[in-house]
Formats: structure tokens, C-alpha cells, sequence
């Protein structure tokens, strides 16, 4: 397995290529996303600013203006009224994310949801914790995000064997919750990408990030492009993040 470095610069390396690859893809005289705007809307993932950079380094001339948008069905709506480009957003094994054939979407990676606990929680010392015994817990639980959530966290807990007692109703930044967790105000169901986290035995949660696109309105490179970024700013992000 290669170390957080490794991957560092697998994923660097990746990024050379997909530019030279870029580069061969165009005609002569001309360059892939040259003159034209991309209009990308995400969910505020974590890898939004990695996947921003990455975009603007490896498609220097392409116009690229980030919207963030909350729902996940907010944005195939946007997506098939033609005011969206491009987008990241967020759905669930199982629940795969709906929309027409307007709009087609390619996975950039599917990761195991964590929980975040402060520092001082009666499991922090625990390598991973059941969800189940988190029965008791007041739960940072995030709004309807019109692609699954928090459906799929209240029948994880269902299958535990338990209905959250009390919940926080968050709609904020990660810092935020960051920081109302490590003040022991509650726990939450989180990604990955979060600091700090444990995590959850028998993974009862998945999540995916994935690209939504227009097909009549994006070039196959650009969606490669942004896809190759998408996948290298996860990556990066990733090797950072201790749990």
C-alpha cells in the first residue's frame, strides 16, 4: 500500500497526465475549454477547492464559476432547466441518484460514513464504535437533502435498534459542527473526510460523491478533466485525514 506521500504523488502524476492527455485530445490551434464558461454547482463537498484548482491548473482558459447548492434533487433540477453545467453532489447505495436523460452522472468515489465524537466521549478511546451504542446520543442530523438523507441514517438506526432520542437540526459548515461536537453538544454521522472521526462497526452508512453533467452541453474532455480533478482532490484530501 502506498504511504499518505504515495499517494500524494500518484496523484499529482495523474493530474500531469490528464493534462498532457488534454493537450493531444484537441485540434490544431486549439485548446480543450477555450472561450466558454463551465458553471459548476456542488454540495459543499470537502473537495471543493481541491477540485476547483485542480480544474482551473489542468483547463487554464476554461471560465469556471462555483455555485453551492444544498440539495442534491435541487441540482438535477437545475441540471435539466440548462442553468447548470456541471455539478457535484451526493447520493446512496441503493438510492442512486434520479434525474433524466438530460443529465448523466458518473461516480467519483463511494466511502463508509464515520462518526464524529469529542475528545472526551466515554468511546474516544475505541478504535471503532457500533451505532448502537450511540442509542442515548444527541444527533447532529442535517435537513432533507431530496437524494436520501437522513432517510438512510434513521433506518441505520432502526436496524440498531433504537430512534434517536434527541436531535439537533444543523444546516452550518463543518467547522462549525466541528466544534459543537468537540464541545460535547452531540455526535454526528459524517463523512469520511471529517476530522476527527471513528469508525462505524459494520459501516450501517455509505455515502458517494458523484459528477452530474449535461451531456449535450459538456464536452467529453471537460467532463474527463473535471472528473480526473474531482477524483484526485478526494484522494489528496483523504491522505490527510486521520481518524
Amino acid at each position: 500500500m502506498p504511504t499518505p506521500f504515495g499517494v500524494k504523488v500518484i496523484a499529482q502524476a495523474r493530474e500531469v497526465l490528464a493534462q498532457v492527455d488534454a493537450i493531444g485530445r484537441c485540434p490544431p490551434g486549439e485548446t480543450v475549454g477555450a472561450g466558454r464558461v463551465l458553471r459548476l454547482a456542488a454540495t459543499n463537498p470537502p473537495i471543493l477547492s481541491g477540485l476547483a484548482h485542480r480544474i482551473r491548473r489542468t483547463l487554464p482558459y476554461l471560465t469556471l464559476t462555483v455555485s453551492s447548492v444544498y440539495s442534491s434533487a435541487e441540482i438535477v433540477e437545475l441540471l435539466e432547466a440548462g442553468e447548470l453545467d456541471a455539478a457535484i453532489g451526493t447520493d446512496y447505495p441503493g438510492m442512486e441518484l434520479q434525474h433524466s436523460d438530460a443529465v448523466a452522472h458518473r461516480a467519483i468515489v463511494t466511502e463508509p460514513a464515520f462518526v464524529a465524537l469529542p475528545a472526551h466521549h466515554r468511546l474516544a478511546y475505541r478504535i471503532e464504535v457500533a451505532l448502537s451504542e450511540l442509542a442515548a446520543e444527541a444527533w447532529f442530523v442535517a435537513p432533507d437533502d431530496g437524494a436520501g438523507w437522513p432517510g438512510v441514517f434513521f433506518a441505520a438506526c432502526q436496524a440498531a435498534g433504537f430512534h434517536p432520542a434527541t436531535l439537533h437540526r444543523f444546516l452550518g459548515d463543518r467547522r462549525q459542527l466541528q466544534d459543537m461536537a468537540a464541545d460535547g453538544l452531540g455526535v454526528a454521522v459524517v463523512q469520511a473526510t471529517f476530522r476527527p472521526v471513528k469508525p462505524l462497526t459494520g459501516r450501517p452508512v455509505w455515502f458517494r460523491y458523484l459528477l452530474a453533467w449535461q451531456p449535450n452541453g459538456v464536452s467529453e474532455e471537460i467532463v474527463e478533466a473535471v472528473h480526473r480533478s474531482a477524483t484526485a482532490a478526494y484522494r489528496d484530501l483523504a491522505a490527510h485525514v486521520q481518524p
